[in-house]
């Protein structure tokens, strides 16, 4: 290609484009987050062991990457989640112990009596311990994804009595405060807090600043609409619903717009080379795959025709699977540098050894 064609890189040209900025902001989850994402990871970690267990990880990629990508959703906000992640999780319907007293006193007699007591299943101490009809104890996720689904029979590990699902029964829980119990109205995600916040102080400092946030879930787009507008910034969105009329109504209309405009744009659809040059604040939810990805969607922004410099920030949650993206991100990007005739398709897919290094911090 060198004999035949003649590649100018702007950063190498002196056409005097604004400066560009790329910063990386860490948010920590709150409880109730961190809770059900911990819950999830912890769940998808046995699903992966067990798939290397029996030698069929290759052959469940797609079930892998949706688990991956769920991880990726509880990062943004669990409302992107539908019922099918609960459905991952152990159900908390499983039955009181306290209606049946041989079955409670065995939980309670068990540690007492000094016995070694361990989930026939894991071999470790029990995690969220229930109890059989049977009188045998386990870890509620062990047994959980030991028993088949619906009601099911199915011999007990440690004594080969049917048991199924419904013959579960756990320890009674502490008694809560009623009033604790009331339903709240839904709180604001703590991402979605992280980048209110950021757009406040942008407009702090530059009250006529319009800015872009990407986010590769639609969905999500949806659910940014609402806490902006309760804080005070107008919204467009740019997505994959919408057609190129409407494409280039959306962006002439931003272009336009008055000050404390902010654009929700997917990614997906912002790199194929639309013009965004009315902004100078680009707020990225979530780490692509490639970095060549988001260059592309910055690029919207920072091109021929702007005027000031540009800030890009990157929001990350902080002990989480969108850390481990951004480190597989800097080895993709040294391997294409160090292979030059990689093609685009093997620079940009994630293959299934990239889903592992997501999940190689559990080794």
């Amino acid at each position: 290609m060198a004999t035949i064609s003649l590649r100018r890189i702007k950063d190498k040209l002196l056409i005097g484009l604004p400066s560009k900025t790329v910063e990386t902001v860490s948010l920590q989850l709150s409880g109730e987050e961190r809770e059900l994402y911990d819950r999830m990871e912890s769940s998808s970690k046995d699903f992966v062991d067990y798939f290397i267990f029996v030698d069929r990880l290759r052959s469940r990629y797609s079930f892998v990457l949706f688990l991956v990508s769920r991880l990726r959703k509880l990062c943004d906000d669990s409302a992107l989640c539908s019922l099918d992640l609960r459905s991952l999780l152990p159900s908390d319907n499983i039955l009181d112990a306290s209606k049946h007293p041989e079955l409670l006193g065995k939980m309670i007699d068990m540690p007492q009596d000094g016995e070694d007591v361990a989930c026939a299943i894991c071999g470790c101490p029990p995690t969220d311990a229930v109890i059989t009809k049977c009188l045998h104890i386990f870890c509620k996720r062990c047994i959980w994804y030991y028993l088949p689904r619906k009601e099911f029979e199915k011999g007990c590990p440690s004594c080969g009595d049917p048991i199924s699902k419904s013959g579960l029964f756990s320890a009674p829980r502490e008694s809560s405060n009623p009033e604790n119990t009331k339903k709240t109205s839904r709180t604001t995600p703590s991402k979605v807090s992280a980048l209110i916040e950021l757009l406040k102080e942008s407009s702090a400092v530059n009250s006529s600043s319009k800015s872009v946030v990407f986010s590769l879930f639609d969905k999500m787009l949806v659910l940014l609409e609402e806490p902006l507008k309760d804080s005070g910034f107008n919204t467009l969105r740019l997505d994959a619903s919408t057609d190129e009329r409407g494409q280039a109504e959306i962006i002439k209309g931003f272009g336009s717009a008055g000050p404390d405009t902010v654009l929700l744009a997917s990614l997906r659809t912002s790199v194929f080379g639309i013009n965004l040059t009315a902004a100078s604040k680009v707020y990225l939810l979530e780490p692509w795959w490639n970095s060549a990805d988001e260059e592309q969607a910055i690029n919207c922004v920072h091109r021929y025709g702007q005027k000031e410099n540009v800030r890009v920030v990157r929001l990350i949650a902080q002990n989480s699977i969108e850390e481990r993206i951004l480190e597989m991100q800097e080895r993709k990007k040294l391997a294409s540098e160090a292979f030059r005739r990689q093609g685009q398709k093997e620079r940009r897919e994630v293959s299934i050894d990239d889903l592992c290094s997501l999940f190689s911090f559990w080794t």
